[in-house]
Formats: C-alpha cells, structure tokens, sequence
C-alpha cells in the first residue's frame, strides 16, 4: 500500500472512530484474546485493546492469558519455565491485567452476540454484543499520545502484584537497565529489528554524558538472550550483563528503572508503559509516546529533553532502564 493510500485510510479510519465514539450502545463489550505468541506482544495486544476501549467508551472485559510462548532459549532455563499453562498463569498474575476489570467469562453467559474482527475498524457500538480481537495496534499506533490518560490505570494494576522478583539494583547508584535483542535476531536473520554495539555504545556515551554534567555515576545493566562473547566492546567495571535471565526478573527491572530507552521490541514497548521513568525510544513499527525521547539514526537524542527529565533525579528514583532490540 502506498504511502498516500495509508494516509487516507488512517483519516478514514479516524474519522469513523470519532462518529463511533459519540454513540451509545448497552452492553457493548470488547475483549483481546487468541494470540499465542510472546509475553511482550500479548501484553501490549492487551494494552492497546484497553486504550481503544477507554477512547470509544466500549466496556473491557479481561480474558487472563492462556498460551505464552517461551523465550527462545527456554530449554537452558528450565528453572524458570515450567508447562505452558503456567508459564502464562505467571504472566497473568504478574502484570495484573485483569485487575479491576469484569472477566470475560462473567457476561458470556449473559444474551450477547460474540463477533470476533480482525482490526478495531470493524468493532460498531452495537448493544448486547462482545467483540473478540486479537490487538488494536492499528488504533493505538495512530494515537500514542492517547496512552498518558491510560498509563497511570495499567501502572496501578501492575503495581497491586504481589509476585514480583527482588530487584538487585544497588540503591545507591543511578542504575541503567540495557535490553539487548540477540539469539533468534541477528544482522543476517533479521536485519531491520538488529541493532550494532556500535550503534548501543553511542547511546550508551551519551547517557553517561548527561549523568556526568549531573555529576551523577550511572550502572549499565546489560540484559540479553545473547552470550559474553557478543558484548566483550561493550562490557566493563560500570556494565554489567545479566545474560538469559529470568524474563519476569528482566521485565521488571526495566519497568523499574529510572530511564528505559527501548529496543524493537513488544517485551520493552510494554514495560516502557508500566514505567515511571525517562523513556528512550528506538523507533520501529509501534509509535512512541509523546514524552519518549526519540533516538535517531546515529545513536544520538535530545540531550537537553534528557537532562530536563533526570536533572531531578536523586541517586537511583527508580533506576536507568535502557532497552534496545540488537
């Protein structure tokens, strides 16, 4: 599709949205449910279901996650991993999605028409009817700045679970969470989604840059599905790799950290939304935020955007997050 007939079709799209919203409908419910892939995509399928919702005044219902897949390197994690029911029961009760919200299974039973679509589009405030669609990125990518009046409902939820892991931050210190993408994305296999160390160490620079005019001392935590010997450039006295960690334990310190600059990725997307800190984003197919700092084709970003947002930090808020898809 061209690029005009996206454009058109986006302003086609909002405009029905728009008319969608100012209708009533009883019992018009929708519901994110089918997919079976990562916990970051399925998170933020969820998220931007949520959103559409919360915009078009339809009622979310929750549907709990029912089939996750693993990282790919699971079979070296068995530890963490057990049968595919619990692995995603975990996810469910670890991100708190369901929290506050009316479970699927207690209007089923009700009188309803179940319509399952393909695209937010095809979702018409109709009563008595529950719409089944598996994402609504299609909606939430042309409206990210519709997020912020989201983000501190998803925030609570997450925060109200119990089961979250210790995190090893040193409280003293302006601790940098970095995700780096490897295993199954590399240069040769998937070069859109690949990013260099190169390409890393000039983010790295940067945000070290800022911190040392702040007179602060930043930890780069490094986490990845790759092996030491990928990152001997990037790794040092003031970086630390926690290399095929516990995908729980990853998601969470990204989500607590203080600056999360993000990978192409759902799984950093996602925790970007939970967070509290500075967000860097790397664009790719799902669309920043407005309060993101973007980074650009060389590594480099808004430093003075950066700093206003961390001048105030005191030693370790919530602690650096650095997330990229490499």
């Amino acid at each position: 599709m061209s690029r005009l007939k996206k454009e058109i079709c986006a302003a086609l799209d909002s405009i029905y949205w728009h008319k969608q919203k100012r209708k009533d409908a009883d019992n018009c419910f929708i519901t994110c449910s089918g997919k079976t892939d990562g916990a970051g995509a399925q998170i933020q399928a969820v998220l931007s279901t949520i959103l559409f919702a919360n915009e078009l005044g339809i009622k979310y219902v929750h549907t709990p996650f029912e089939n996750i897949s693993y990282p790919f390197y699971s079979k070296k994690i068995k530890s963490n991993i057990d049968d595919d029911k619990s692995y995603a029961s975990k996810w469910e009760s670890f991100t708190n999605l369901g929290f506050n919200e009316l479970a699927v299974g207690q209007i089923k039973s009700n009188n309803l028409d179940i319509i399952n679509v393909s695209h937010p589009r095809e979702v018409k405030k109709t009563k008595n009817t529950l719409f089944v669609i598996m994402d609504c990125h299609k909606f939430a990518d042309r409206n990210p700045g519709l997020y912020p009046k989201l983000v501190p409902q998803i925030q609570y939820k997450y925060a109200q679970s119990s089961e979250k892991p210790d995190l090893y931050f040193d409280p003293s210190k302006i601790n940098v969470a970095i995700h780096i993408r490897r295993g199954e994305i590399s240069k040769k296999e998937d070069p859109k989604r690949y990013t260099s160390n190169h390409f890393v160490l000039n983010i790295i620079k940067r945000i070290s840059a800022v911190f040392n005019n702040l007179k602060k001392e930043p930890v780069l935590h490094i986490f990845s599905q790759g092996e030491t010997k990928e990152f001997l450039d990037i790794h040092s006295d003031r970086v630390i790799l926690h290399l095929k960690e516990c995908p729980f334990v990853a998601f969470h310190h990204m989500v607590s950290a203080d600056v999360l600059v993000m990978a192409k990725s759902s799984f950093s997307y996602s925790a970007a939304l939970f967070s509290k800190g500075t967000i860097i984003y790397l664009p790719f197919w799902h669309k920043p935020l407005p309060s993101w700092i973007v980074v650009n084709k060389n590594g480099s970003f808004d430093k003075k955007k950066f700093q206003k947002q961390t001048r105030t930090y005191n030693i370790s808020i919530n602690n650096i997050g650095v997330s990229l898809n490499l």
